[in-house]
């Protein structure tokens, strides 16, 4: 459980939030104009990511052919955007995302895979994008090269 305080409460008396979150769990600090900065013990932080690195390396390992089928049907519920990608994007989306969150777990930090996660959405938009042609067929090349300016040279 968590509670929340003000981060002007932490600069005027830290013993008491940090009494609160020993008491409490974890103390969601609130600042203005800001990001709220959650206060946790390291015990906590540290087995809560062993638990996520375990569970992660167990869903990884039991992973056989017909498994890995059965999740990527599912994952609709979960990312239900992923419907617009292709099958076997599908099974590269679960690879990568299996691969990133073991690693990142296995040190601590799992911020690559939300941009990981923000970048298949990104492709699912554009298999959306009905002005795109999946298939390349829309593409034109070009017999010989012509040079394109700086994209800042065009601001």
């Amino acid at each position: 459980m968590s509670v929340t305080a003000k981060w002007s409460d932490f600069l005027r008396d830290p013993n008491r939030i940090v009494e609160e979150m020993e008491a409490n769990g974890d103390v969601i600090l609130v600042r203005r104009s800001a990001p709220a900065v959650r206060l946790s013990s390291a015990d906590t932080s540290a087995a809560n990511n062993d638990t996520l690195s375990s569970i992660m390396q167990l869903l990884a390992v039991t992973l056989d052919d017909e498994m890995l089928d059965r999740m990527v049907g599912r994952l609709a519920l979960v990312f239900p955007w992923i419907e617009l990608l292709p099958d076997a994007s599908r099974v590269e989306f679960v690879g990568e995302f299996l691969s990133l969150a073991r690693g990142g777990l296995a040190v601590g930090r799992v911020d690559r895979l939300g941009t990981m996660l923000e970048a298949w959405k990104e492709t699912a938009r554009a298999y959306a994008d009905p002005q795109i042609s999946v298939d390349g067929s829309d593409l034109h090349y070009l017999e010989t090269p012509e040079p394109v300016p700086a994209p800042e040279a065009q601001r």
